[in-house]
């Protein structure tokens, strides 16, 4: 298995091409779907490590012509991260899921803009659900507690 794709990894591929261009979510190589690229999460992964999750938009955008990121947005919000940190990819607002991000691909869209799409690595690995952080900050979920743990009271005659 190739190592996973960091955020110096991603800032060298995005200072070596122009500001302007594009940048899409290309992921499931067995059926391959672009998705518009949205937020930028950094966090910690399960064990503490720095991890930054770059996230598919969602439909709640704001009216008006929808505008996508560019190499520029991107690198601006990667450059406040952690260099070493591991990319994922956020997908599916809707049962959120955390993805093992692939190299960047260069490729033109439908009009021949130049995109820089960033995608899942053949045999694709998903590590589960999103953490709950990652999906709150995200806007795709609300914030959740546990429920409170109540004592159960012993009935007559049951011993604890």
């Amino acid at each position: 298995m190739a190592p996973e794709l960091t955020v110096g990894d991603l800032l060298d591929r995005l200072s070596a091409i122009d500001r302007d261009v594009i940048v899409r979510l290309w992921i499931n190589p067995f059926a391959r779907t672009v998705r518009r690229l949205g937020g930028v999460v950094p966090t910690r992964d399960e064990i503490g490590r720095p991890a930054v999750y770059l996230a598919e938009a969602t439909d709640t955008e704001p009216p008006g012509p929808l505008r996508e990121k560019t190499a520029g947005d991107l690198y601006d919000q990667l450059a406040a991260c952690e260099r070493g940190a591991a990319v994922r990819l956020a997908i599916n607002p809707d049962f959120p899921m955390a993805h093992r991000a692939g190299p960047p691909t260069s490729a033109r869209d439908e009009q021949g803009r130049p995109v820089l799409f960033l995608t899942e690595p053949d045999g694709a690995e998903q590590f589960g659900p999103l953490p709950p952080d990652v999906a709150v900050t995200l806007t795709w979920h609300e914030p959740t507690e546990a429920p409170p743990h109540r004592r159960r009271r012993a009935r007559p005659g049951e011993r604890h």
